[in-house]
């Protein structure tokens, strides 16, 4: 794997921009672009074609730089696993002492902030589909996704009794699909009667125990899981719990592409879709009656 000199950086100047520009206006990979750790990123890359470049980060303790650099490492990883569009420049982002095992000449010179790097690999001219991710890499992806689904979900009934953010459902569920729509129902159903988790000590909890893609079709790709889920609902009406909803199910993602405008999810005909976009998300979610004793349990979520 070879990385870009200083020189072919600077030479590639406004193509590399160009695919930092795309990476950071993808709301899937970069949810916040201007929060600290991905302006700390975008100063690491500007250094390459102004080293004198005199960044605030600079003087960041090294504890809050590592962390930044470990959820940007993480970030990217996942991004560049997830099909999609042809990708021409990969970043990376690495500690300095790392430099020497890269470049000979250039280690001591290469520009960093705070003794981290950004290091810059040319993949125009590599020709592998799906950006040479391998059956198991997108199956990997696509675990991914219901799992960022079911922690978005969760974070959806921590949030009452604020309703969340479409943009962060919209990153993991098609915005018209069943699964997205059943979600609001339950959160508006839950503001309605003044139910929150947000009360001290609530112990509610999620946890994912299995998962599995069981059947990838063109248009459709169905995925089973088992999940444990305890929701605690705090009445703040009565200023007590209400009925509890804790169960371990056996459940079912059904996940479509998103079309090409990422409005909406292709159908399964696939008359919306169009182009593949590569990104997939979570149309429909098929789970079971709650088995609890608790007469007519179901209705209160």
């Amino acid at each position: 794997m070879e990385y870009l000199s200083l020189k072919e950086i600077v030479f590639l100047k406004k193509d590399i921009n160009h695919e930092l520009d795309l990476l950071l206006s993808n709301k899937v990979a970069v949810t916040k672009p201007h929060s600290l750790q991905w302006l700390f990123f975008v100063d690491c890359v500007n250094t390459l074609f102004i080293p004198q470049t005199n960044s605030k980060f600079n003087s960041l303790t090294n504890s809050n730089k590592a962390q930044f650099k470990y959820e940007i490492e993480n970030k990217l990883r996942n991004f560049y696993l997830r099909p999609g569009r042809k990708i021409n420049f990969v970043f990376q982002m690495i500690h300095k002492k790392e430099l020497k095992n890269i470049f000979y000449d250039e280690a001591d010179s290469y520009p960093d902030i705070g003794e981290y790097a950004v290091l810059v690999r040319d993949t125009s001219k590599e020709i592998s589909p799906n950006n040479g991710l391998t059956e198991k890499d997108i199956k990997e992806y696509i675990e991914r996704v219901v799992t960022e689904a079911v922690d978005t979900e969760f974070e959806a009934y921590q949030t009452l009794p604020k309703i969340i953010e479409e943009e962060l459902l919209n990153s993991w569920f098609c915005p018209f699909g069943p699964a997205k729509k059943e979600i609001m129902h339950v959160l508006t159903r839950h503001v309605e009667r003044g139910w929150v988790l947000t009360n001290p000590m609530n112990p509610s909890t999620k946890r994912i125990l299995s998962i599995k893609v069981k059947d990838v079709k063109k248009k459709e790709i169905y995925v089973s899981t088992t999940e444990y889920w305890y929701l605690r609902c705090w009445d703040t009406k009565k200023n007590s719990y209400a009925f509890p909803y804790r169960e371990t199910n056996h459940q079912q993602y059904i996940l479509r592409p998103a079309s090409p405008s990422a409005s909406d999810c292709s159908t399964s005909d696939g008359s919306q879709g169009g182009k593949d976009t590569g990104i997939w998300k979570v149309y429909e979610t098929i789970r079971p009656s709650p088995r609890t004793s608790i007469p007519h349990r179901r209705k209160y979520l």
